[in-house]
């Protein structure tokens, strides 16, 4: 939550970065409750919420520990591909978190600019006709893989349709 109090924080003043020091941690522990926990005898920790231009992010974060949060998918990415471990599984974007850490365990050594690539998708009929094909593969492999998991499309439900629709069935 912190991170996201700083970023509107510092969206509100007009600042370029906010900083906080924690001094104690509110721990919610299933079935227990809050716990209150100060931070072992010297250790201090610093939350801060900075702008990063994308040019800037793998360096930033080859400077980090090797725990991460990130809070978006291009500094997930990078920090994945840096050998960064981050810390919780993202509440959105699930999918690209998973094709980054399969991209990854295949040895790619760099994230792919969006706006390049979207350029190229514009401008360049080899890239159009390239990505048309990989869609048209991967449309088919994940249709068999629904049709194994709920049987035909004749008798898919209302909600396996919806579901298959929105790009949440893989």
């Amino acid at each position: 939550v912190a991170p996201n109090l700083l970023s509107s924080y510092r969206k509100a003043n007009g600042g370029d970065h906010a900083a906080a020091e924690i001094l104690n941690l509110e721990l919610l522990l299933p079935g227990v409750g809050s716990q209150d926990r100060a931070l072992p005898p010297g250790r201090r920790l610093f939350v801060c919420s900075c702008l990063i231009p994308r040019a800037d992010m793998r360096t930033f974060l080859e400077q980090t520990e090797r725990l991460v949060y990130t809070t978006g998918d291009q500094s997930l990415s990078e920090a994945m591909f840096l050998d960064k471990i981050p810390v919780v599984k993202p509440d959105a974007k699930v999918t690209q978190w998973q094709l980054a850490l399969n991209a990854k365990l295949q040895g790619l050594s760099k994230v792919p600019d969006l706006g390049r690539v979207m350029r190229d998708l514009v401008t360049v009929e080899a890239t159009r006709s390239r990505m048309r094909e990989a869609s048209e593969v991967f449309s088919k492999a994940l249709e068999l893989q629904m049709v194994a998991s709920l049987g035909p499309v004749e008798s898919w439900t209302p909600t396996n349709i919806i579901m298959a629709r929105a790009g949440m069935m893989g």
